[in-house]
């Protein structure tokens, strides 16, 4: 039959919505922009959608839906940026240059999500190890101040203890 427009593209799509998902949970968006992560996840995705099987769909279900065509986006990037005038933006041919050398490094950022590196939050997660940097972080006050009742709470508690201590000593007296 024939296939419905733009649907060829939809197992890269939904790879780079997985991919996504996977960054927003981790460091990545602290050190690349979301124009960033986005063109790198659609490189991951295409690349991914691309070496899997015929009728796999990269998704890693086994539908129907047929294999996304190979997109060279840095191709895309060069010609969109460099080759044309269309734009009207005067583009520095080094800028560009830095531009694609980050995105490219970027990939292999993405990729590397699910092993659990760049605090990706989904995927081989430690619990312990997360808890103790949560007590860690609420004791140095991270979250910002202590509300008030809680603090009158910690006072009394402070003095009844105090007051304890001293009773206890002129009891010894």
């Amino acid at each position: 039959g024939v296939e419905e427009r733009g649907e060829d593209l939809r197992p890269m799509h939904d790879g780079a919505r997985r991919i996504v998902d996977d960054a927003i949970v981790s460091d990545i968006p602290l050190m690349y922009g979301p124009g960033e992560v986005g063109l790198a996840a659609l490189m991951v995705a295409n690349e991914e959608s691309c070496a899997a099987p015929a009728g796999d769909g990269g998704d890693g279900s086994n539908s129907s839906a047929p294999k996304s065509p190979e997109i060279d986006m840095v191709g895309y990037i060069r010609s969109r940026f460099l080759d044309s005038n269309e734009s009207e933006v005067k583009v520095d041919v080094e800028m560009m240059g830095a531009v694609i050398a980050r995105v490219t490094r970027l990939c292999q950022f993405l990729r590397e999500l699910k092993e659990g590196k760049h605090g990706c939050g989904n995927h081989h997660v430690d619990m312990e190890r997360l808890k103790g940097v949560h007590k860690k972080l609420k004791k140095c006050r991270a979250w910002g101040p202590i509300p008030a009742e809680k603090e009158g709470k910690k006072k009394k508690k402070k003095r009844k203890a105090e007051e304890e201590k001293n009773g206890d000593e002129e009891g010894a007296n």
